[in-house]
């Protein structure tokens, strides 16, 4: 929320995917992190856990350093202290325009009575029914359990502990590079665009990977892996399932 008050309004999208990027970036530091505390005899483990703390560190000294927002100031009446606000975070004195449709808004949202009960209309249900969607099944595609246990289903597949947290590393790259993705384009091609290409992307994945699980009667063959986000979703149903191990090929 507060990219999205402070954020220009040509990139706005990107800067605000900016969050979603320094979140793929720590999870690729932490999987680099716990590769290399691997190496380290006993003390590894504390010392992976130790440096987690660094960052909570950072966001807590960071808070005494933020101002507040523009929006904030006006919606609760200091309008010159939003005026220089605005002025320093636009680093100009020429806010006039900017300023009064950040006044302008305020005033509508103002003017506007009960906005929850107008969220749960007849007229705005199918917005409200799609958002709630969009939310659920991107968690309930189960990749938040691939990324925070992707060693351990990398181990279960057949991979050494080395190798278990080489490829959580390489997952972590791919997450990476596909939120860089966004961060470039979703300004450029709009926001529809991006979330449609990624529903047909999830689609396709979910069904190939429905496919291989009905069709690997084999319990030592798997077939190429999908590296889309359902695709790794695969891999934890068949060890829940199956509980098998790994094939040959992905033996350490």
């Amino acid at each position: 929320m507060f990219l999205s008050e402070i954020a220009p309004t040509h990139l706005r999208g990107g800067l605000n995917i900016l969050f979603q990027l320094n979140v793929t970036i720590g999870i690729l530091f932490a999987n680099l992190v716990n590769y290399g505390a691997l190496k380290i005899p006993i003390w590894g483990w504390r010392v992976s856990l130790s440096i987690a703390g660094i960052p909570g560190l950072c966001l807590t000294l960071g808070t005494f350093v933020l101002v507040e927002t523009p929006n904030s100031l006006v919606e609760r009446g200091y309008i010159e202290e939003a005026k220089t606000i605005l002025r320093k975070i636009r680093g100009t004195d020429n806010i006039h325009a900017e300023f009064e449709d950040l006044m302008e808004a305020s005033q509508i949202a103002k003017d506007v009575k009960h906005p929850f009960r107008n969220l749960l209309q007849t007229r705005n249900r199918p917005q409200l029914v799609i958002t709630c969607a969009l939310q659920f099944f991107q968690q309930f595609t189960g990749i938040n359990a691939i990324m925070f246990y992707s060693p351990v289903l990398f181990q279960t597949l057949g991979f050494g502990n080395d190798a278990s947290l080489y490829s959580a590393v390489i997952t972590g790259g791919v997450n990476t590079l596909s939120t860089l993705v966004s961060v470039y384009s979703v300004d450029k091609l709009g926001r529809r665009l991006l979330l449609l290409q990624a529903c047909v992307q999830m689609f396709l994945s979910q069904v190939s990977s429905l496919c291989d699980i009905i069709n690997n009667n084999q319990r030592d063959k798997i077939h190429a892996p999908n590296f889309l986000e359902l695709g790794n979703f695969y891999y934890l149903l068949k060890y829940i399932n199956n509980n098998t191990p790994s094939p040959e090929f992905l033996e350490k």
